[in-house]
């Protein structure tokens, strides 16, 4: 391990030499300080804009002042220029210099400017345009104002994002938890949601995403049943009167290839933006092993009376292709009407091969006495997933600024279907060898319809009232297909359990009520949302299981912000938020395609509910930002995944699987967290950056059902540097480590990763090649999950291929002349927990 981090931090030295590469030519160099026409006062942190008198409105240098007004720079050619002044209460001011080899480096002296009696109600600090804005409730990282954007994916460019780690599994977790959802353009996307998450965003060029919003204190307008943050990836939406497109290409040495493209229009008073994707992944082969011993006693005394070990490998493969168009069009000035369609549909192959083998079987009537199994058993699933969300918005404004009336409605289906054939080879005295060979069916969805109204104005000066009303009416249903052959009869016989068929119906409605405040540097925001849900669940074999449920929770929220300093924001926020079981928690269908690691909804799930609390902390300066978090979270009542060794009654269906390792879920735990979050950017020279984001946590978990308690720190960092070399190439390089995570049962191997990308822009700055690699420094990654429970101990460890090249292509086309309208509030549906990022924890927002 030693001699994977040395190499690590080789990586993230080696480049730089390469700031030293600079044209011979020497800069022109001005400088100067700007202070108060009266007081004589310095400005601290001024924006300042740089343009040739020739070409006013073309900036060829921005900046920003240190705290004391101060500022020095450096211009590329001799010339007469302007340069432009603008800070938070004072009025704009300009004055004229002219530069040249003989006067420079030349001292402008103090540059003065005026008090603006308008009071501006919010301040954002620029300093070549910050990366990172802190608001009332939520953190923007700008994409479009970062250089890496460019030749990144969306999902490598999330690894910068405050609070936000993507480990060397490609997992995102948002403030070190995977509790999250993750939204496009304010709305939930199931394009987004689930395992296949990473997969679409490593997909989705970072040059169409403008920014990242982080909600942590989501407020009252946002669903009850939501999660403790929201990241919002806001798509570009610039096109102007003409047009602009895109076109692009990647290719992987892991086996993935795919393109798509982007373009935006507007004519007149209609405006359209459309994007698609497609990718095709090919994995290798990766290697597995699993062992798992069981005792009647205490393992770590007495040792095993049984152990299962089981070598294999497998491999993944398939298409997926997403797509997404939105329309608007302006009635008039005061009503715009906007229609959005989104796309994704996949399909996946996933193949294995393993070899198993029992040793002491624990219907061993001795511990002298030995008996033993073994098979190999070959298995290939195939699945197709997506989704379709239909939304349509209609915004009224009236003269009065900011007042806005926005009536929506969103349809959402989700099909999640599988087909899985399972075989046996090689098979010796295994018991379950007459239940081979398989074919499995499961077909399930989930349709939504969703109306919201929402209205927002503005009462007295810097005071703004919300208010809104929501209706979601969501079907779940699974109907599952379970087959075995019988060769004595050469027949597929139907062997489908009684809860094989199921129906999920949920009525959630709710309202909200929101005011927002500012006064001198303080700013505060409160909230209350009532919300009520009704649910039933129906067992089309089995009548008797059906049951439904009536919940209303009152949920409120507050934040409260001081502007401790012109750059540097603090912020106090509270929030409640509830998670309801999703399709992939509730189903009931039994996960057999290994008999010996089996998994199993639970219909019976209550919601979770959970508060937190967070301190933001923000600095912002010419050459460096910070933004630091506090937060505590505790849940009384969560949903967590835990497993046992199957021991029904013989007179249960599932005795079947007695011995096997079983999977399930309950409202089992009680979870308290205490988190600090770290993210720092470093721009020491005009061609050089240092970034990172960190996080530490302490974890507490206890679950009285299981006996468990558990706790512990865990951490991750991520960190990397930026070049931006002349002739328009530039280079970043990166790394990552994670410790293990705490969880109630399972226990994860701690990894790191490294990456470099290297790119150059050609045709100006239309065509982008850009070529990376990521972990050259070793072929395959450990992923190894150690799971103990209740006299058993289960370890399980893939060989992820690791090293990978990659090769992008991008070309940019259109003419733009001026912006197109959008509706500024939609449905976001944030109530539902679900398998996001493959970790089976998430939500959704309003």
């Amino acid at each position: 391990m030693n001699r994977k981090l040395l190499s690590l931090f080789l990586v993230l030295i080696s480049a730089l030499p390469l700031c030293a590469q600079v044209d011979n030519t020497s800069p022109l160099v001005i400088k100067g300080q700007v202070v108060d026409t009266l007081t004589n006062e310095t400005v601290p942190y001024a924006t300042l804009n740089i343009a040739l008198q020739s070409a006013p409105q073309k900036a060829v240098k921005m900046l920003a002042c240190d705290v004391d007004g101060k500022f020095e720079t450096t211009l590329k050619s001799a010339g007469k220029y302007i340069i432009s002044m603008q800070s938070v209460g004072k009025t704009p001011a300009q004055k004229t210099f002219s530069i040249s080899e003989k006067n420079s480096p030349l001292n402008l002296g103090k540059l003065y400017m005026k008090d603006d009696n308008q009071r501006l109600g919010e301040v954002t600090v620029t300093a070549q345009k910050p990366l990172v804005k802190v608001e009332v409730d939520k953190l923007t990282y700008s994409l479009e104002d970062d250089p890496e954007a460019q030749t990144n994916n969306t999902l490598d460019m999330l690894r910068k994002v405050p609070m936000i780690t993507v480990d060397g599994d490609d997992k995102i977790q948002l403030k070190g938890s995977t509790n999250y959802k993750i939204y496009m353009n304010g709305k939930p996307s199931n394009l987004l949601s689930g395992e296949n998450a990473s997969d679409v965003l490593k997909s989705m060029p970072a040059s169409s995403i403008k920014n990242v919003e982080v909600i942590t204190d989501p407020g009252a307008k946002y669903d009850a049943e939501g999660v403790g943050g929201i990241i919002n990836i806001i798509t570009t939406k610039n096109a102007l009167q003409g047009y602009t497109g895109t076109i692009r290409a990647n290719a992987s040495t892991l086996g993935s290839f795919g393109g798509g493209g982007y373009v935006s229009l507007k004519a007149g008073k209609f405006g359209i933006t459309a994007n698609y994707g497609y990718n095709n992944r090919n994995s290798p082969w990766n290697d597995s092993y699993a062992l798992r011993d069981k005792s009647g006693y205490d393992l770590e005394i007495d040792g095993y009376d049984s152990r299962f070990e089981e070598t294999g490998r497998s491999k993944r493969k398939g298409p997926f292709q997403y797509g997404n168009l939105e329309g608007s069009y302006e009635i008039d000035s005061l009503n715009l009407l906007s229609v959005g369609v989104n796309l994704f549909r996949g399909k996946s192959k996933r193949f294995s091969e393993v070899s198993g083998v029992m040793t002491g079987l624990p219907e061993a009537e001795s511990a002298s006495m030995e008996k033993y199994y073994w098979y190999d058993r070959n298995s290939n699933t195939e699945g197709t997933f997506g989704s379709t969300d239909v939304n349509v918005d209609f915004q009224h404004s009236t003269h009065k600024k900011d007042e806005l009336l926005t009536l929506s409605y969103r349809f959402s289906q989700s099909p999640d279907d599988s087909e899985n054939h399972t075989d046996l080879l090689n098979v010796e005295n295994y018991p379950l060898a007459k239940d081979y060979p398989q074919w499995n069916k499961n077909k399930a969805s989930t349709v939504e319809h969703t109306a919201q109204v929402d209205y927002t104005t503005p009462t007295w000066k810097d005071q703004t009232l919300e208010a809104g009303v929501k209706y979601i009416n969501r079907q779940s249903k699974s109907e599952t297909l379970e087959q075995v052959y019988r060769d004595s009869l050469n027949v597929w016989e139907d062997v489908s359990s009684e809860n094989s068929r199921f129906r999920h119906i949920q009525h959630i409605y709710s309202a909200y009520l929101s005011y927002q405040v500012k006064f001198s540097k303080f700013g505060a925001k409160a909230g209350l949302r009532a919300e009520g849900t009704s649910l039933n669940a129906e067992f089309a074999k089995v009548p008797d299981m059906n049951f439904d449920a009536n919940y209303f929770d009152l949920v409120p929220n507050a934040t409260l912000t001081y502007q401790l300093d012109m750059s540097t924001p603090l912020r106090l926020g509270y929030n409640m938020r509830i998670q309801r079981p999703g399709i992939w928690y509730l189903n009931p269908y039994i996960e057999d395609s290994n008999p010996q690691n089996v998994s199993q909804g639970n219909p019976n799930l209550d919601s979770e509910k959970s508060n937190s609390v967070n301190l933001n902390y923000s600095k912002f300066a010419q050459k460096f930002s910070v933004n630091a978090s506090l937060s505590y979270t505790f849940v009384n009542n969560a949903i967590e995944r835990y497993s046992m060794i199957a021991d029904f009654p013989k007179s249960d269906p599932r005795s079947q699987y007695n011995g096997a390792l079983w999977n399930t879920y309950g409202n089992v735990g009680k979870r308290q967290q205490v988190g600090l979050f770290l993210y720092g950017n470093w721009n020491p020279v005009p061609l050089f950056r240092i970034y990172m984001n960190a996080g530490l946590d302490y974890t507490d978990l206890k679950s009285k059902a299981l006996n468990i308690e558990k706790d512990g720190i865990s951490g991750r960092i991520f960190m990397g540097t930026q070049f931006n070399l002349p002739k328009d190439f530039r280079i970043n390089v990166n790394g990552g480590y994670f410790s293990p995570w705490i969880q109630l049962q399972s226990k994860y191997n701690p990894f790191y990763f490294a990456g470099l990308n290297v790119s150059k822009d050609f045709l100006k700055k239309k065509l982008t090649v850009s070529l990376a690699a990521q972990n050259p420094f070793w072929k395959t990654m450990k992923m190894e999950t150690t799971t103990v429970g209740n006299n058993f101990k289960n370890v399980s460890t893939v060989w992820r291929s690791a090293r990978e090249f990659r090769l992008s292509i991008s070309y940019t086309f259109g003419n733009l002349k001026g912006g197109i309208k959008k509706v500024r509030r939609g449905i976001n549906n944030d109530d539902m927990k679900g398998n996001n990022s493959g970790n089976s924890e998430g939500g959704q927002s309003m």
